[in-house]
């Protein structure tokens, strides 16, 4: 696991393991964080458990286990949300909510008026 891991370093070994699976299949190409994965970039389900595995390997974190469901991640950009979140989630705010916080709160609230009431 990388120890002084920065967003923008964990941006960057998510790109390049994008870029090696898009190289083994002879594909060189640029992308953005606003690119399908599988709809713009083409990678499979297979890739893309692929690209997980390497990606829980070097980062030694797996967001899928408990703080993301994989089916919600569509773009480059949403497994990026989800790595960074899963590596600095005490130290930054969520770039967008995607209806998961709020419901988080929700559930907080409730339980606070019950120890309340």
């Amino acid at each position: 696991m990388l120890t002084t891991l920065t967003p923008e370093g964990l941006r960057s070994v998510i790109h390049g393991k994008i870029i090696s699976i898009l190289k083994e299949r002879g594909e060189e190409r640029a992308f953005s964080a606003h690119d399908k994965l599988n709809a713009t970039l083409g990678l499979s389900s297979l890739d893309l458990a692929f690209l997980v595995a390497d990606l829980e390997a070097e980062l030694g974190v797996d967001p899928f286990a408990r703080l993301v469901s994989i089916t919600s991640v569509r773009s480059v950009e949403d497994l990026e949300r989800a790595y960074e979140h899963a590596l600095f989630a005490a130290s930054s705010a969520p770039r967008q909510d995607d209806g998961l916080a709020a419901a988080a709160e929700r559930a907080r609230t409730r339980r606070s008026r019950r120890q309340g009431t």
